[in-house]
């Protein structure tokens, strides 16, 4: 059988009322440390399965990319039959990076080393007509600024490298081979793991160092850069 009280209005009743024992305190307290340590734990795992992290420690990269931009620098000598007229170009470059060390230094500068390799199949360039190049980049020290990043990580690098054509570039009396030295800046946005779209920007210098009689050359190119990457 059940039975229930009937109360007053006035009088609360037994089911209403709440006591707040020390025994009930500190088993509130417990429950909140529990929580709060669960939930550290939590974010902490969660900040270790950032999709940046395969830039933090030692790993390999591939990937590819797409370039183009026009020279902000033209050569002027009346020599050159390229004097006052802008380059444009367009590249297709498949890179391997390698990053070398785990994290280091502090702050914004905290981050890791790494070294790229790149294949250049096709590179283009208009200036009196089209003009196919090919080569390859071995020099390509970079730094991913990794320190509190999780989907976005900025980098700078330097790339070197030669560029092959099957007439002389620029025209003119100059030559087939030419050397390229750039500075790169850009950065890696992670859309899943172990993915990221790479935008970035370019700063070129072509020069064939006077294997020919004459070095045009292209004295300063700015690029805008599209990539894709696979760690």
């Amino acid at each position: 059988m059940i039975t229930s009280r009937k109360t007053n209005l006035g009088e609360p009743s037994e089911a209403r009322r709440v006591y707040l024992t020390p025994r009930k305190l500190r088993r509130m307290v417990g429950n909140f440390c529990l929580f709060f340590g669960l939930s550290t734990v939590m974010s902490a795992q969660d900040l270790d399965n950032a999709p940046s992290n395969v830039l933090r420690h030692p790993g390999w990269n591939y990937g590819g990319q797409i370039s183009g931009g026009s020279t902000v620098v033209q050569v002027s000598a009346p020599t050159f039959v390229t004097a006052n007229r802008s380059i444009s170009n367009f590249a297709v470059v498949l890179h391997s990076g390698r990053v070398l060390t785990r994290e280091h230094g502090r702050g914004w500068i905290c981050g890791t080393f790494e070294w790229d390799v790149s294949l250049i199949p096709v590179e283009n360039f208009w200036v009196l007509g089209s003009h196919y190049t090919g080569g390859f980049e071995v020099f390509g020290p970079r730094w991913n600024f990794t320190n509190g990043r999780r989907t976005a990580v900025p980098f700078v690098g330097l790339s070197g490298g030669m560029l092959f054509s099957p007439h002389n570039f620029p025209p003119g009396g100059t030559a087939r081979f030419n050397f390229t030295a750039a500075f790169d800046a850009g950065t890696h946005l992670f859309l899943r793991p172990r993915h990221s779209l790479d935008v970035g920007m370019r700063v070129q210098h072509v020069s064939n160092a006077y294997l020919g009689r004459l070095n045009p050359g292209v004295p300063l190119s700015l690029q805008l850069t599209l990539g894709y990457s696979w760690y």
